[in-house]
């Protein structure tokens, strides 16, 4: 069913900065894939390939949603090709790859990716709230901190690339935590040498419940440090199990189970956009101190006092646990964050 041949890594390689066009790759009708997520304008599928000498991975596929306007098509089948071309040029452990850029039956265009996980880590918050669980543990919480500030600290320093859009819908998860990878990199801007959006004509996306203080304000500059206040209320929603700035949902039917217009009070949610959300009661206990500090460092007001992805990865490695217990309670500070919480 599948036609799609990788080419050597040598060929790839030197394809990886051109704008990428259709391959040959044949994408199954929609109802023959099972949906794996959605997001605004697309829905995400998984799409099983049929072996045929040696068993092969499945892809995930991101297709542009059918009830979409021409003029709305237009803006997502822009974005798909900028992610495609954007994606095709990276390669770490912690960011889901690049496969190929083709056409549905219909002739919607596919973006065919590394099938990183089962489930975002969006629908893993929601799930354990529906099973009434209580925050994630702290080892399970800085476990994904560790893994995004890895992909982060690649894509701004290496890379030279702000994600734009960093929250939970965006983190996937395999297993029980064993592989987290950041995917929909759609919105992503080129950085400067100085880990600065310098070109005028480029807007930060994001999504609005995770969008940075300097986002919000007109003329103001766009760094790496975006991407860390989305990174610390990520780390947020595994604590209280919420949306940030929004009512937390009902758990006692599923038809309350998520916010409707009328509960939400637009005014206060536009006022709270781009601060730090309170944190909840359970996220006070002291097992959880590390996250809350890390939390605290990365929603910091001013970006320069946020720390940079390279340093929340180095506080947290494994291989010094002393330093992960205290989640960069030392090396955060070393960035002039002093003492939060």
């Amino acid at each position: 069913m599948d036609t799609f041949q990788s080419p050597p890594p040598s060929s790839r390689r030197m394809r990886d900065r051109e704008e990428p066009g259709l391959e040959s790759v044949t994408i199954p009708a929609s109802p023959f894939m099972r949906k794996l997520g959605f997001g605004t304008g697309v829905s995400v599928y998984l799409m099983e390939r049929s072996p045929r000498e040696l068993p092969r991975s499945p892809w995930a596929v991101k297709k542009i949603s059918s009830g979409c306007s021409r003029r709305q098509r237009q803006l997502f089948q822009s974005r798909l090709r900028h992610e495609a071309q954007t994606l095709r040029s990276l390669r770490h452990p912690n960011i889901v790859g690049y496969r190929a850029l083709g056409a549905a039956a219909d002739g919607s265009l596919c973006l065919a990716m590394e099938f990183g996980g089962e489930q975002s880590l969006h629908e893993r918050i929601e799930e354990r709230r529906g099973r009434g669980l209580g925050a994630f543990p702290p080892d399970t919480i800085l476990r994904v901190a560790l893994s995004v500030a890895r992909g982060l600290q690649y894509l701004h320093t290496e890379q030279r690339l702000l994600h734009g859009d960093i929250k939970s819908p965006n983190v996937v998860v395999r297993g029980d935590f064993e592989a987290v990878k950041i995917c929909d990199v759609g919105v992503s801007l080129p950085l400067d040498e100085n880990l600065t959006v310098r070109d005028p004509s480029l807007r930060y996306v994001g999504t609005e419940p995770w969008t940075p203080p300097e986002a919000l304000e007109p003329g103001a500059a766009i760094s790496d440090r975006a991407d860390i206040f989305a990174f610390g209320l990520t780390l947020w929603e595994m604590l209280a199990l919420s949306v940030p700035h929004l009512p937390p949902p009902h758990s006692d039917s599923e038809e309350d189970s998520s916010c409707s217009e009328d509960s939400l009070d637009e005014a206060a949610f536009r006022a709270a956009l781009g601060t730090r959300p309170a944190l909840p009661r359970e996220a006070l206990a002291p097992a959880q101190a590390p996250v809350r500090e890390l939390f605290c460092a990365c929603t910091a007001r001013p970006p320069r006092l946020r720390p940079p992805a390279e340093r929340i990865a180095r506080a947290l490695e494994p291989a010094e646990p002393e330093r992960a217990r205290n989640a960069a309670g030392l090396s955060l500070r070393e960035n002039g964050a002093g003492t939060l919480g």
